[in-house]
């Protein structure tokens, strides 16, 4: 596969996903928690991970099968990368239960949802996640890395990890930089994107498990 081609499969689901993101932004369904105050909501921002899943998962995994293997394998595990790896992944989970307890909610929400529509979306944010990385910490990043070094690479992943969080809050837009500067470190170091999604996995899950029940199981409960 000539380098034009790789690079066009690499632009394509950016772009795609970019535009999809300022669409769902006009429709205040760029996350949960905002999600959760429109009709059907929450199956709108479903559909929106499930394009996620394509563009940035399942496209780039059938065409550019050379970093298949960010996926299909766990990688290399040191004992200080491990302790490294430990050390973030509770560090992200307790900046999202500080979160969660600075996050004064001041939306009525949802209190028609049951937990089989938690179970559903969460099941699908999942895979979304996954897929986010195996396209940011994985086949852009080692696509980079295979061209120029380590410090650029990461400078140009951030970069555009950044972009795609443009719709975002100033919050979630500043922390993306460090953020995403851990995570690629990680899969430079282990050769897989498990590492950086169980540690973005951590910090998304327990956040938006509090948003869903605050904002709907909670109130199916009281009523």
């Amino acid at each position: 596969m000539t380098t034009d081609i790789v690079i066009l499969v690499l632009l394509l689901p950016f772009f795609a996903y970019f535009l999809i993101s300022y669409v769902f932004k006009k429709l205040h369904v760029n996350n949960l928690e905002t999600s959760l105050q429109v009709t059907n909501g929450l199956k709108l921002l479903n559909l929106k991970h499930i394009l996620g899943i394509i563009f940035f998962g399942v496209f780039p995994f059938v065409v550019l099968t050379d970093y298949q293997y960010l996926i299909l394998t766990l990688g290399v595990m040191k004992l200080k990368v491990l302790i490294l790896f430990l050390l973030f992944f509770f560090l992200s989970a307790y900046a999202a239960m500080l979160g969660v307890n600075n996050n004064k909610l001041k939306e009525q929400g949802n209190g028609g949802y049951r937990f089989s529509d938690a179970k559903y979306y969460f099941f699908i944010r999942i895979v979304f996640l996954l897929c986010y990385e195996f396209f940011f910490r994985g086949v852009l990043l080692f696509y980079f890395l295979d061209s120029t070094s380590l410090t650029l690479s990461i400078t140009y992943v951030t970069v555009l990890y950044v972009l795609i969080h443009a719709f975002d809050s100033k919050r979630e837009i500043i922390g993306a930089i460090p953020f995403g500067i851990i995570l690629c470190l990680f899969s430079v170091y282990t050769q897989s994107i498990w590492y950086p999604f169980l540690i973005h996995l951590a910090l998304s899950a327990i956040y938006e498990i509090s948003i869903f029940y605050q904002l709907t199981l909670n109130k199916n409960s009281m009523s």
